[in-house]
């Protein structure tokens, strides 16, 4: 049980710190310190998260491999569904996106540099689809593996992104105001409201 509470730990661990360094006061800290270069702010983020998200997944390869039921076709047919559907959800999300400044190739000299508002591709049925194509694909990958770690995976990654949104909309509110409180009263969250 250690290796799993070990894998709790660091998920949360790397949660923790992939919403500091992201939270407003903390980029404000690197723009005094950091001047001119910190237009390179997100692109080292985004470094930094894609090194320690790979250390984390090498990790969990690591632990024990115990199915916790038997392959059936279906749930196999299920696991596909919802990964490959996830995975094109976050790339179609994606084209959305400045995906230059999206991953800091072309970030702004300044947090006084306001972001466009967008509302459109998936944007006009979900305000996260990132995150919606993130939970369906490790939910996806969670049915295919059947393991302890993979659960563990899908619950952390799903409870981040759920309060990373609370922190996430609070920020979009102050940067637009009524605009995004509007959008936010008519756009389901994470998937589509039906009626």
């Amino acid at each position: 049980m250690r290796p799993y509470l070990l894998q709790i730990i660091l998920w949360l661990a790397y949660g923790l710190l992939h919403s500091v360094l992201a939270s407003h006061q903390v980029k404000c800290f690197f723009e005094q310190k950091l001047g001119s270069t910190f237009r390179y702010y997100r692109l080292m983020y985004n470094g930094l998260a894609f090194i320690l998200l790979i250390g984390l997944l090498w990790y969990q390869r690591l632990l024990p491999k115990e199915r916790l039921w038997p392959v059936e076709w279906w749930v196999d047919g299920l696991a596909s569904a919802l990964f490959l559907g996830g995975v094109l959800i976050a790339l179609k999300a994606l084209r959305g996106y400045d995906l230059r400044e999206f991953l800091g190739i072309s970030a702004p000299a300044s947090l006084a540099t306001p972001n466009e508002f967008r509302t459109g591709g998936l944007l006009r049925y979900v305000r996260h689809p990132l995150y919606t194509g993130t939970i369906l694909a490790v939910w996806g990958l969670f049915l295919r593996e059947a393991t302890l770690e993979a659960l563990i995976m899908g619950v952390c990654v799903t409870v981040y992104i759920r309060i990373g949104i609370v922190y996430e909309e609070r920020k979009l509110v102050r940067d637009f105001g009524d605009t995004y409180v509007e959008y936010r009263r008519r756009v389901a969250m994470l998937f589509p409201k039906l009626f």
